[in-house]
């Protein structure tokens, strides 16, 4: 059996993830707010969507790229992401769980 003290220290862990993963949503909802000149505040805003990219799989160019994403690429072998996104922990995890590579390329514009 699994001792109370393990338990704790799984559910914290899991709950930092998933802290991490929000806050990294926010910053990427407030700097998409900035760059598009709203001042609208969100208490839960969706980050942005990848595109999708023939030759690579998913691109996304800005933002965070979240456990969400990776999930939502499906079939991909890869996502590509530009220099300045971020990459959480879970997502990472789980790109490396489904197979899919992260190749991050320069993104001008």
């Amino acid at each position: 059996m699994t001792s109370p003290d393990m338990l704790r220290e799984v559910i914290r862990e899991v709950v930092r993830d998933v802290i991490r993963e929000v806050i990294a949503e926010e910053m990427a909802a407030v700097a998409l707010s900035q760059a598009s000149g709203t001042n609208q505040a969100s208490t839960r805003a969706t980050p942005p969507a990848p595109r999708a990219s023939a030759a690579s799989g998913v691109l996304l160019d800005r933002g965070a790229l979240t456990e969400r994403h990776v999930r939502s690429a499906g079939d991909a072998k890869s996502i590509t992401i530009g220099s300045k996104v971020v990459i959480t922990p879970l997502a990472r995890e789980r790109a490396r769980t489904m197979g899919i590579e992260i190749i991050r390329v320069s993104v001008e514009g």
